[in-house]
């Protein structure tokens, strides 16, 4: 069994996806859109409201940020193991 490194429960990857913003470096994530899906980009812009956070990356891809399971190496907690 492979075990990956996760955030803490009830952790977000806001925090790591304004840091890659800031930054100006390229985030890697892997979404759960009907199946498993990869995206790279540099941020462009982060949108956040109660119902549907979002971001834009600088090739004019939009993200869910609810899509998001994995940032940089980082996995959602339930994505621990497989």
């Amino acid at each position: 069994m492979d075990i990956r490194t996760t955030l803490a429960v009830n952790e977000t990857f806001m925090e790591m996806l304004r840091d890659c913003r800031n930054r100006g470096v390229k985030g890697e994530m892997i979404l759960d859109i009907n199946g498993l899906v990869r995206a790279e980009g540099q941020i462009q812009e982060i949108y956040t409201d109660a119902t549907n956070s979002y971001l834009t990356l600088q090739d004019g891809t939009k993200i869910e940020v609810k899509t998001i399971i994995a940032m940089n190496g980082i996995f959602l907690p339930e994505y621990a193991e497989c």
